[in-house]
């Protein structure tokens, strides 16, 4: 979903800042942001696990304390991933600056940072909404997922039998190194790399994907978004544990039933225009065939 001229600052006027620590071009690049600000007398609060910088007027803190209008995340998809498990509200808009490998999510690169945070700041943007998976055991809820939520085993290397359900049927049943649930932003990580389809924001779907299922015992199943995905661990004995965006991370017991769903919550990207199959192509096709 496009949130179409959206309000970037309020009477706030604070901005936070998140990059990489010990990386000396990610500092460098935050340094010019931050400046880049003041000048245009917006506060700026610096994530304090991230480093420091250079000016005084910038106010260390942790993520998880930013009340701030945005966060701009310096850095690849683990940042921003990182930036979003921290964040006291989850919905607080990101403007996302690649200094990464891929850097899916991200919308710009240190070349355009500052035109394009121009550009935001006189509302020449909008706000892509994303999906959100939250997911638990019984009652014990964890972290919600932008990307995906993994159930793996504790030991690596050594595979779970697995019993499927949607909406409470019994769908599938086999062995695998692991199963996530990802989402349309999710589709094109960890997910892909796993053998599952891209899906496109405009879907509203889930895809189930099986990790390194031997004999095809297991196989990727695209759901509607507003389904019920239970996972159940039933090789006696063998423990798991399940991994939130690879920031977070849960045991749990053998026949264990772990839920998923589309959360409430959702992850709101600042970009410049609506630009999924740009992202996309710039990320995943080698820049001979562009």
């Amino acid at each position: 979903m496009i949130e179409e001229r959206p309000r970037i600052l309020t009477e706030r006027r604070t901005v936070g800042l998140v990059w990489k620590p010990g990386r000396v071009d990610s500092e460098k690049l935050a340094e010019q942001v931050a400046q880049f600000l003041f000048s245009r007398d917006i506060d700026v609060r610096v994530d304090s696990s991230s480093g420091s910088l250079k000016n005084q007027k910038v106010a260390p803190m942790a993520i998880e304390d930013m009340d701030v209008d945005f966060v701009i995340p310096i850095g690849g998809d683990g940042t921003v991933l990182y930036t979003l498990s921290r964040l006291h509200k989850r919905e607080t808009p990101l403007f996302c600056i690649n200094l990464g490998t891929i850097g899916f999510m991200t919308e710009s690169d240190s070349t355009t940072a500052l035109p394009s945070l121009q550009k935001i700041l006189e509302g020449e943007c909008i706000i892509e909404r994303c999906i959100n998976l939250s997911s638990g055991v019984a009652k014990t809820r964890f972290e919600d997922a932008l990307n995906e939520v993994y159930v793996t085993s504790q030991v690596h290397g050594r595979m779970l039998t697995f019993k499927t359900y949607i909406d409470g049927v019994h769908v599938s049943h086999g062995r695998a190194d692991g199963i996530m649930t990802s989402t349309p932003s999710g589709s094109s990580a960890y997910a892909l790399s796993a053998g599952g389809s891209i899906l496109s924001p405009s879907v509203r779907a889930l895809i189930v994907v099986p990790v390194c299922s031997p004999m095809s015992e297991l196989r990727a199943m695209v759901v509607p978004d507003n389904s019920v995905i239970e996972i159940e661990l039933v090789k006696p004995g063998a423990t798991g544990v399940i991994v939130i965006d690879g920031q977070t991370q849960s045991d749990v017991s053998p026949y264990d039933k772990i839920w998923v769903k589309k959360s409430k919550g959702v992850t709101r990207f600042i970009r410049l225009y609506d630009s999924y199959y740009d992202r996309l192509r710039s990320r995943l096709v080698p820049k001979e065939y562009r």
